[in-house]
């Protein structure tokens, strides 16, 4: 990241944003991020990067987040647009001076105006209010390089005491099925560092089929609704093909993530 050189910097900056975006976790907060504040490709595609100054020093104070969104979403058109991600910066970057003493200072910009608030924000952000995610994904790669065979069988509320067991392993502290007047979610986890307490809703689904998640989320919004919280629709499927099109966004509060307990081994998918 910070490596002064800009040899190669178009490779190992992609290498960086791809490796964040194949993460989960990070992917549900750069889907968010997107959906709060939403940038059209026309307006990127009109837009030079000499406005970024422009854009850091009108949002960078008051509304930072707004910044690490249009970042964001910057750097992803122009990576589907452009073939040279740096050598575009610099054409259209007139803020940098032409008689900047040599092309680090240009480099060293790029990283610390464009890419650095992304990073930052997501360290923030996976402090803050993802470590329930990271839990639950730790636990999705466990069933489905290791355990998956022994889950095929089981139930829905066999699956929901296979998660409380690794929910109770990890020390995290969770309250299954409590009466909320209106329902009962499968679990609520109240962390000290979340300022928002995490409700997750267990389903099993040998098919994934859209009718039948839709209203899931329904019950899981209705639980939502009750007091300020965030969550997660988390299925159990034997959909080989389907399963991969998640984690998936719903909005900034809610998501879905899926944990494949089919006969299939990855390697196999």
């Amino acid at each position: 990241m910070n490596y002064s050189s800009n040899v190669l910097l178009n490779l190992n900056t992609d290498t960086l944003i791809s490796r964040i975006d194949s993460l989960p976790q990070c992917k549900q907060i750069l889907e968010a991020l997107k959906c709060n504040y939403p940038i059209a490709d026309d307006e990127l595609k009109t837009l030079t990067v000499s406005e970024i100054d422009n854009y850091k020093t009108l949002f960078g104070n008051h509304n930072p987040i707004y910044y690490v969104a249009f970042c964001y979403q910057w750097y992803t058109y122009q990576k589907e647009h452009e073939a040279f991600l740096m050598k575009t910066y610099v054409d259209k970057a007139r803020w940098l001076s032409k008689t900047d003493r040599d092309n680090i200072d240009k480099v060293q910009i790029f990283k610390t105006d464009v890419i650095r608030p992304i990073i930052d924000y997501l360290i923030d952000q996976i402090k803050e209010h993802h470590t329930i995610y990271y839990y639950l994904d730790k636990y999705k790669s466990r069933v489905e390089r290791y355990t998956f065979s022994l889950l095929t069988e089981k139930n829905e509320l066999g699956l929901q005491k296979d998660l409380a067991l690794y929910l109770f392993d990890q020390d995290l502290p969770f309250y299954q099925e409590p009466n909320l007047g209106h329902g009962r979610p499968d679990f609520v986890i109240d962390l000290e560092c979340n300022d928002k307490p995490f409700v997750i809703e267990v389903k099993k689904m040998d098919v994934l089929e859209p009718a039948a998640i839709d209203e899931s989320l329904r019950q899981l919004k209705a639980y939502l609704g009750q007091f300020p919280s965030y969550g997660c629709l988390y299925i159990f499927t034997k959909d080989s093909k389907r399963h991969l099109e998640y984690p998936k966004v719903i909005d900034e509060n809610l998501t879905v993530r899926c944990v494949y307990i089919g006969e299939k081994t990855p390697s196999q998918m």
